[in-house]
């Protein structure tokens, strides 16, 4: 999988100065080319940093917004355009790929919003330092601007539909395991629904891992066999240009169920920077991608065509909507608590899916990913997501974000860490 390469935007060096009066002729065309070669050097720089040939990004909304959405920072990027009243942007591309990131934000933030251990967290403050207020709808797409935002849109939305569906005995399992003799625990609910979907919620607190090192942990998705049990392959089938978190991902692993060879999953990837909203964190999002059928064609999704399946016999699960948080903690950020929400289509029916079973399965792949994690931290220097790190210039994925979060833990009061 390609990615993206950034290059640090310079200034443009100064022009040489010129005596318009009994200036020799070649050094007015050499004057000329080379003003000429460093504008073209100067594009050429904007390019890499999102932006078109001509935008200035110190200047331009436009610019602005394609650095804002490189950054992971999208929902400020459609802040910025919504404010300078260019929604209707020539660059329709660009609107519509921030829509949908919108689009899948929004949706993802109203899930996160009634998972049961955020709702026990107070809201950050808006008015504390580093924090700051949005507007709920950009660019036309609903963005909850906080956990308490979105929990009174989702009840009020909810407050007529309890009825007949609110007497239906829920199918619910609550699962809580140490992950260590620290106290550090996992608290989870599973909740499986008549249409054969299901949820989970589950939450850790104040994980000895930098939220720096699980964001690298999560991005190099191909890497994910030596963190998880059960992973026959993982990688990412398209990078997609807006910023390296957005890409198309394939996970097809082999858990032990009972009749079940394999399952693979093909989601959507986004990912977005909340540290100054008041839900304080970095934000990873999944969905299911739309994929779209013209005559014959092989269905796609954003130029992508669909993917054959890894192997045959495999259950195709339905990623509907998948978000973490992570929240950095700790006196300098060195902790991290982290908020996770999931639904899908299993396509494994509820009876092969006892309650014992699904608690053991839930509890052994939850100790054994935190225990990798562990492992590969304390080595991280010489581990491959550590050689991957490094390679990164001053300018890549890794280095904005790990500045973010120097930043936002350097604002945060000492007693919100």
């Amino acid at each position: 999988c390609q990615r993206d390469v950034d290059v640090s935007n310079e200034l443009m060096p100064e022009k040489p100065r010129v005596d318009k009066v009994g200036a020799p002729v070649e050094d007015v065309a050499l004057t000329a080319l080379a003003t000429i070669v460093l504008a073209s050097e100067h594009d050429e720089t904007r390019r890499a940093d999102g932006c078109a040939p001509g935008e200035d990004p110190a200047t331009d909304p436009l610019s602005q917004a394609r650095v804002l959405v490189r950054e992971l920072r999208t929902h400020e990027a459609a802040a910025i355009l919504q404010s300078s009243a260019m929604e209707g942007s020539p660059d329709a591309e660009f609107q519509a790929a921030m829509q949908l990131q919108l689009s899948c934000l929004g949706m993802a933030l109203e899930r996160l919003a009634r998972h049961p251990g955020l709702s026990k967290s107070a809201d950050s403050s808006s008015s504390a330092a580093g924090v700051s207020s949005a507007p709920e709808q950009l660019l036309g797409v609903y963005v909850p601007s906080s956990p308490s935002s979105a929990r009174s849109t989702s009840s009020a939305a909810s407050s007529g539909t309890q009825g007949a569906a609110g007497s239906t005995k829920r199918d619910t399992l609550d699962i809580s395991f140490d992950l260590d003799d620290q106290g550090r625990r996992v608290e989870a609910l599973l909740e499986f629904f008549p249409d054969g979907s299901a949820s989970i919620e589950w939450s850790a607190s104040e994980l000895p891992v930098p939220l720096a090192y699980i964001q690298c942990l999560i991005q190099e998705v191909d890497l994910l066999g030596s963190i998880a049990p059960f992973i026959v392959t993982s990688g990412c089938l398209q990078q997609f240009s807006s910023n390296a978190a957005d890409r198309l991902v394939r996970i097809v692993s082999q858990p032990p169920i009972p009749f079940v060879s394999g399952m693979e999953a093909v989601a959507q990837r986004f990912g977005f920077d909340l540290l100054e909203t008041p839900w304080t964190g970095l934000c990873m999002v999944e969905c299911a991608p739309e994929w779209a059928q013209v005559g014959d064609a092989v269905p796609s999704w954003r130029g992508v065509a669909r993917p054959p399946p890894f192997q045959t016999g495999l259950r195709q699960v339905e990623v509907k909507t998948v978000v973490a948080l992570g929240r950095p903690c700790g006196q300098n950020g060195e902790l991290t608590t982290i908020f996770f929400s999931g639904k899908g289509d299993l396509k494994v029916p509820r009876s092969l899916l006892p309650n014992w079973l699904i608690r053991n399965l839930v509890t052994l792949m939850g100790k054994y990913i935190y225990q990798r994690a562990i492992e590969i931290v304390a080595k991280f220097d010489t581990s491959e997501h550590g050689k991957r790190l490094r390679r990164a210039d001053a300018s890549s994925f890794y280095s904005i974000l790990n500045k973010r979060i120097a930043k936002f833990v350097e604002a945060r009061p000492a007693s919100r860490l």
